[in-house]
């Protein structure tokens, strides 16, 4: 491995180090992956290829350039050097891997970690650090307490690693549910079980590796070959660059056409020769060497995603002849980069769900496909009911508890009292029940692997939407309270006309009993404070107007709207976690909706995200045991 000098000052002298210049093992794209004994495959994840070079005195994130991103990760960072402790045997280490942010076990998102990439401000690096974090996942060691190991067998390097991650308590598979910042990319032989796998999470591509390869530095060999999980979307030819050979492809978005590629690979030298005459024939000479044509020409392309609104990695596939530019539009193109998982039917997919917020079944679906990052780990384990409204929500709903028969081979189920129930622990199933209408999503406070909940909920309920306000002040009143015991909480919106106040429980020590005693003492303290708004009065027509806080239905074999739920109400309101300072703000429950949560996820992330840290710290026990002492 080539070196290239650095100098760091400190008060004495300047010092001279050396650091590693990566020049990676590099994949041969191919159209298909290799088959036979004598293959290795993996996940290739869309992110930052880079080494963990992990020192006893440091941690640096080394890019292929030989540049150190560790200022810019520094949740990556500081976990290694709180655990350089435990792992001074096994240093020092150098690990091949890629830097990704994690949508779910097969894929990463791209554009998070080119924009955390290029961060320089400490506050704001901070800030992503928390909103948007990333993780380090390993698929090769290169050197374990100083010995090089690149020209080790493949399998042999595999094993190594496996053998480092357990030995340091770190994930050997990629998990999103699991928050270690380090984490392995596992391999196997079997290549239709991790193609699945690929395809059920829409991940990036698929690598195999030969048997008994060794690692070599800046070559590209053919024992590591990928194949890219290529999307399929349609544009239409608007703009002709004859300076450098390039086309312009639109989507209509409303009455709008909407830039997304600049394409000229892909494309054989005859058909960008004929496609660029007809440009200069038909079309509009703008300005020195640029064309454009009115909507007609439409072509498949092929791309791997997308980034700041424009198609990463595209190539030209073939001409749509006798498709109507028309039905070339910014949903289809969605639908093209979030394609349903196989084995999920869609049936009626213009069926309109949410008449007011025009949504239909397919809307619905790649709404759930988006959320599905932040929805499926409430819904992991917990006994599932569902509303359904076939018809969408002008007509009639009905709720499900129970698993129809049959039902397709990847949902889960456990056994009920009177039948099945579901479990949604996989998107084909969130998808499938998408498929059959399912608007609302309805769990317990706790999973099935315990008697005890996992949180503590109020649902704040005021007596219209008009009267949020109420909701509002009672939310804030709580949260000073629960401040004032250092307990941390959550909130977020109903979907209706209300709020609903999280407080994380540490896992399997509390029971129904002893958080139903918190949830009276404290819903009255509240009531007390403001009698004339707030009332835990169950009948409406003794409320007199006042917000009704509901403690009561916190309890064993109740259920709660899960967070990123939509609501069966025709402008598709979504249950939405909130950062506090939203309350303050004067944030609107009806203006989150299904057609703007997509992209406030993306600025914002998950306000929810901090939930399982809290829980781990959370000081119920000894709030209990103050309020029974007061009682």
């Amino acid at each position: 491995m080539k070196f290239k000098q650095t100098h760091t000052l400190d008060k004495n002298n300047s010092q001279t180090e050396l650091i590693p210049i990566f020049k990676p093992m590099k994949l041969t794209p191919v159209e298909n992956l290799p088959d036979g004994p004598g293959w290795l495959y993996e996940i290739k994840y869309d992110g930052f290829r880079c080494l963990l070079d992990w020192r006893e005195d440091r941690v640096r994130l080394l890019s292929r350039n030989g540049h150190d991103l560790a200022a810019a990760f520094p949740e990556i960072v500081s976990y290694c050097l709180e655990k350089t402790g435990d792992m001074s045997p096994l240093l020092p280490l150098l690990l091949d891997g890629e830097l990704v942010h994690l949508l779910n076990d097969a894929r990463s998102d791209f554009p998070t970690v080119s924009r955390r990439s290029r961060m320089r401000a400490t506050s704001t690096i901070t800030d992503a650090a928390d909103r948007f974090p990333c993780r380090f996942a390993a698929f090769d060691i290169l050197e374990e307490q100083g010995r090089d190991l690149r020209a080790e067998p493949l399998e042999n390097r595999k094993k190594s690693l496996h053998k480092l991650l357990e030995t340091a308590g770190f994930p050997t598979d990629v998990s999103a549910a699991a928050p270690s910042p380090v984490q392995g990319i596992a391999a196997t032989k079997q290549a239709e079980e991790i193609r699945k796998k690929l395809l059920s999470g829409n991940g990036e591509g698929l690598v195999a590796k030969r048997i008994g390869s060794r690692w070599t530095d800046g070559i590209r060999t053919t024992d590591w070959m990928k194949v890219k999980n290529w999307r399929h979307p349609p544009v239409i030819l608007t703009e002709y660059d004859g300076e450098n050979g390039h086309f312009t492809g639109c989507v209509r978005d409303q009455e709008k056409l909407i830039p997304v590629v600049s394409l000229k690979h892909g494309l054989s030298d005859e058909e960008a020769e004929t496609l660029a005459l007809l440009f200069k024939q038909n079309g509009e000479k703008k300005t020195a060497g640029i064309w454009t044509l009115g909507p007609a020409i439409c072509a498949e392309l092929l791309t791997i995603g997308v980034a700041g609104g424009k198609l990463r990695e595209p190539r030209f596939s073939r001409f749509l002849h006798g498709e109507d530019p028309e039905s070339i539009t910014m949903k289809r193109l969605r639908r093209a980069l979030e394609p349903i998982p196989p084995g999920v039917a869609v049936t009626n997919p213009d069926k309109p769900l949410f008449p007011e917020a025009g949504v239909d079944k397919d809307g619905f679906l790649l709404y759930l496909q988006e959320a599905a990052p932040f929805l499926l780990p409430w819904l992991q384990d917990r006994p599932l009911t569902v509303i359904r409204w076939p018809h969408g929500t002008e007509d009639e709903r009905f709720y499900q508890k129970h698993a129809p028969d049959p039902i397709p081979p990847f949902v889960e189920t456990y056994p009920g009292e009177e039948g099945p129930r579901i479990l949604c622990n996989n998107i084909e199933t969130l998808l499938w029940l998408g498929n059959q209408a399912a608007l609302e999503f309805h769990v317990p406070f706790g999973r099935l692997d315990s008697p005890y909940p996992d949180e503590i909920i109020f649902d704040l309920d005021p007596p219209d939407a008009a009267r949020f306000d109420l909701a509002r002040d009672a939310a804030l009143r709580l949260k000073d309270v629960f401040d004032s015991f250092g307990l941390h909480s959550f909130v977020k919106t109903s979907g209706g006309k209300g709020l609903q106040l999280y407080l994380p429980l540490p896992k399997n020590r509390f029971s129904y009993a002893d958080t139903r005693q918190f949830t009276e003492i404290t819903a009255r303290f509240l009531c007390e404070q403001a009698p004339d708004r707030f009332t835990t009065e169950r009948l409406i027509k003794n409320r007199h107007g006042r917000l009704y806080v509901d403690y009561v239905q916190h309890a064993e074999g109740k259920t709660i709207i899960c967070p990123y739920s939509t609501r069966g109400t025709a402008h598709a309101p979504v249950s939405t976690p909130l950062e506090w300072h939203e309350l303050e703000d004067g944030i609107r429950p009806q203006d989150l909706t299904v057609p703007v949560l997509p992209r406030r996820i993306q600025e914002i992330g998950d306000p929810f995200r901090r939930m399982e840290a809290a829980r781990a710290v959370q000081p119920f026990a000894d709030v209990l045991e103050k309020l029974r002492q007061m009682v």
